[in-house]
């Protein structure tokens, strides 16, 4: 892999990281808040399925750097 790939593929992993953490931060903070188990749960389940998605699209960015 040449070094521009990596370096793309570097700028890729840092922004999926941040927004990971973002949405860790925010599950913890629902999880700690006094909100009512089922808002609980239905907002966590919304971030659960956020994470998902971008972990997603992170795969095909590196797969189209890759090809």
């Amino acid at each position: 892999m040449d070094s521009k790939s990596q370096k793309l593929i570097d700028e890729i992993m840092i922004e999926t990281n941040e927004k990971i953490s973002a949405i860790v931060n925010e599950i913890r903070n629902i999880r700690f808040s006094k909100m009512d188990e089922k808002d609980k749960e239905t907002k966590c389940d919304k971030l659960r399925m956020e994470f998902e998605k971008i972990m997603f699209e992170e795969e095909k960015k590196i797969e189209k750097v890759m090809s």
